[in-house]
């Protein structure tokens, strides 16, 4: 069924988008539904929420009976329609708000207009489609950017076309004066389109990408794009991406880009995003697509959506060239030290995070650090422990990518399982290699991770700090002290000082903001002290013994400089 939406903003300052699908009756009821979540953030984000008008119309003009039977599915009857079988095309329209800037919700204002699909574009239920899609906003905007095909006869006209409506919806679009750029990569076209705020900096973003894109592209044998979009955002207190099948959501805070350790933090969100365009766009597990819009999709393998992938994005930064050796080990330190201050660990493995995205990654909370673990990070070291086997027995990852490649143009309608995976790790590294990784996705067991670095030259620097130990963190409203949550085990959490406590003064010494940065000069291990807490409105006091703060990886260092180099980039 052909489907022609139009897409009108007529006021951007109210943050309405005024959508209006065409199309024509195929049975005696029909529903139409927004989705609740979108591809690649696994959290229900209930866009019908935003919506704010909704009606059905016949071609006649005749309003036509519909109930709303769930939170993002309108039935529409035509049986109780008084044309009955003459009414063939029907309008559906509806008004949706949209004031939300990050990569997975729609924002529009005076300044510009971010569409992202699943948040404000419907499908028709149980329907395969072909749509049309037409956008009208202010002529004061001068610009349209997406990766939806441009079917337009005249330069003033934007309308685009896609092949189904899961593509529809995977194309965002950005709408206003943004700048943009581009380049050219082995024939296709690469757009840059920049929205937002920029400190003054010598960073050749554009000659930065074009090398990513370059490196990334490399480790396949071919590209599976006829164009390929970088959106980005760079606002204020901003990060994180989205990817899509030829396009890619980023959000960075501008004013950080002249800064050496944050511009490589943002090569590795461009990295990971487009990467993703081969592994997981394309590469992917078997429950995630088709999709089911309106319901979790629950998958087990995000250990390779995401874990290959947060091992890739920072090793193609390094082999880009646009990173040190030295800088890509100090990543790889913040990634442990995070890893080993997880209590989490011990109760989730990888499998079990992945399955339980829905409820606990995307919605954490004061004990999240204590009950899971992040499949981006433990995914991202498991696979580190992959490539130091694939070096040790003369291999590249590329190997491995590229026979994930092949699975997926062999049969690239159907997603893969966890067996086809190890399946291919035994082929390429043996039966015992395969039998590890697997262990390391299943179980909560530790990884010697310090003596694969010392294999090929590089040495755990740790560091025993002489400080007291609260376990705990802590922030602050205005200049009160609050804990953000407790360590499990740690001497808070065995005192029983809580999340959402108020520290009101230490050994009855009022205790402020201020003071915490010289804290840890003023107690000592192994002591005991009096915290006065503020809990739910009642003060209580609560005793504490402090403890001797764990020893924590203060650096990766270099010991055999030719052998780590080569471990990386296979150069000698």
């Amino acid at each position: 069924m052909e489907i022609k939406y139009s897409v009108e903003i007529t006021e951007p300052q109210t943050h309405l988008v005024n959508v209006k699908m065409t199309l024509t009756r195929s049975q005696d009821k029909m529903t139409v539904f927004l989705p609740s979540w979108s591809p690649g953030s696994y959290l229900m984000r209930e866009y019908a929420r935003n919506i704010r008008v909704f009606r059905a119309q016949s071609s006649n003009g005749e309003f036509l009976y519909f109930e709303q039977v769930s939170k993002g599915e309108f039935e529409i009857d035509f049986t109780q329609s008084e044309l009955k079988k003459d009414c063939r095309e029907f309008t559906v329209e509806y008004s949706i708000y949209c004031h939300e800037l990050t990569v997975r919700t729609s924002h529009v204002d005076e300044s510009h207009a971010f569409l992202h699909g699943p948040s404000y574009l419907m499908g028709v239920k149980d329907c395969d489609i072909k749509p049309v899609i037409q956008f009208k906003f202010p002529g004061l905007w001068s610009k349209l950017h997406t990766s939806l095909k441009d079917i337009s006869d005249q330069r003033q006209e934007f309308i685009y076309t896609a092949d189904s409506y899961d593509d529809l919806i995977d194309c965002p679009v950005e709408i206003g004066c943004h700048e943009s750029d581009g380049f050219m990569h082995e024939g296709k076209e690469h757009h840059l389109i920049w929205y937002g705020d920029q400190y003054p900096h010598d960073r050749d973003l554009k000659s930065d990408i074009k090398t990513i894109v370059e490196t990334v592209a490399s480790h396949f044998s071919s590209i599976p794009y006829d164009k390929y979009m970088f959106i980005t955002h760079f606002k204020r207190g901003l990060y994180g991406g989205l990817e899509h099948k030829s396009s890619t959501a980023l959000h960075f805070d501008g004013r950080r880009l002249a800064c050496r350790e944050d511009y490589i933090n943002w090569l590795g969100l461009v990295a990971h995003e487009y990467f993703h365009t081969w592994n997981v766009k394309r590469i992917r597990p078997r429950e995630l697509g088709p999709f089911d819009y309106l319901n979790e999709n629950y998958t087990k393998m995000h250990w390779l959506t995401e874990g290959l992938t947060s091992f890739m994005d920072d090793l193609f930064v390094l082999r880009s060239g646009l990173c040190s050796l030295e800088e890509y080990l100090k990543l790889q330190t913040k990634n442990l030290k995070r890893y080993f201050s997880t209590p989490g660990k011990k109760f989730h493995s990888l499998e079990q995070s992945s399955f339980n995205a829905w409820i606990k990654l995307y919605r954490p909370d004061e004990n999240s650090l204590n009950s899971s673990i992040s499949y981006y990070l433990k995914g991202g070291l498991v696979f580190s422990t992959l490539y130091f086997e694939m070096v040790k027995q003369g291999k590249d990852i590329k190997e491995f990518l590229e026979l994930l490649w092949q699975r997926y143009l062999a049969n690239p309608d159907v997603g893969m399982d966890s067996e086809e995976v190890l399946k291919m790790i035994e082929d390429m590294l043996g039966a015992e290699a395969r039998g590890v990784f697997e262990q390391r996705i299943s179980t909560t067991e530790d990884i010697d991770f310090e003596s694969y670095y010392a294999e090929f030259g590089m040495r755990f620097l740790w560091e025993q700090s002489e400080a007291a130990h609260l376990g705990v963190d802590l922030k602050f409203q205005g200049d009160r002290v609050l804990v953000d949550n407790v360590h499990l085990d740690g001497p808070a959490y065995q005192s029983g000082l809580n999340a959402g406590d108020e520290i009101l003064s230490l050994n009855k010494v009022r205790l402020l903001k201020s003071d915490i940065k010289e804290l840890p000069k003023m107690i000592k291990p192994n002591k005991n002290y009096m915290f006065l807490v503020n809990r739910l409105g009642s003060i209580m006091n609560i005793e504490l013994q402090t403890g001797r703060a764990p020893k924590v990886l203060k650096s990766i260092l270099i010991e055999n400089e030719e052998l780590a180099k080569k471990t990386f980039l296979g150069v000698n």
